[in-house]
């Protein structure tokens, strides 16, 4: 059975500004090294990436994105509007839905901040398998419960 790994997008970007890139590849933060070398490492194939972006929403991982700006303030907090999160969190929220349906998950992880909880709040009411959240205060524990759980060693 398959997992799946819920991701926020990085402040830091590839800066390439011409052409796609993968989104997985696009997003340069400690997060999505980590996840990256964790997949090539395991070579693990039974696991789909989301990424929360407040730029695309909920996105595929290896959906092709162009560069832009980070949409982020300092710390990881959003520049979006409280109109705009709830009509991010809508938008996520039925792509979820429509995602989930179409594929059978035995668990998910979920390795967002605090902010960006709030464009998928509510994303249990879809999922009815186990979710995990990451653990750890700061980016550097929380990166080494990601790593063990992409490895299976969670």
């Amino acid at each position: 059975m398959r997992k799946l790994l819920i991701v926020s997008s990085s402040s830091r970007i590839v800066p390439e500004q011409t052409g796609k890139m993968l989104a997985v590849d696009r997003y340069d933060g400690v997060f999505f090294r980590v996840l990256r070398k964790a997949l090539r490492d395991s070579r693990r194939r039974d696991i789909d990436v989301l990424i929360l972006s407040p730029v695309y929403g909920l996105i595929k991982g290896n959906e092709q994105i162009e560069y832009h700006k980070p949409l982020m303030g300092k710390w990881g907090t959003l520049s979006l509007s409280e109109d705009e999160v709830t009509r991010m969190r809508e938008k996520n929220l039925s792509f979820l839905e429509s995602f989930i349906r179409r594929h059978e998950y035995s668990e998910t992880y979920v390795n967002v901040g605090r902010e960006y909880m709030k464009l998928i709040e509510g994303l249990e009411k879809f999922l009815t398998h186990r979710v995990t959240y990451a653990k750890g205060k700061g980016v550097g524990p929380k990166a080494a419960d990601m790593k063990m759980w992409i490895l299976g060693e969670k």
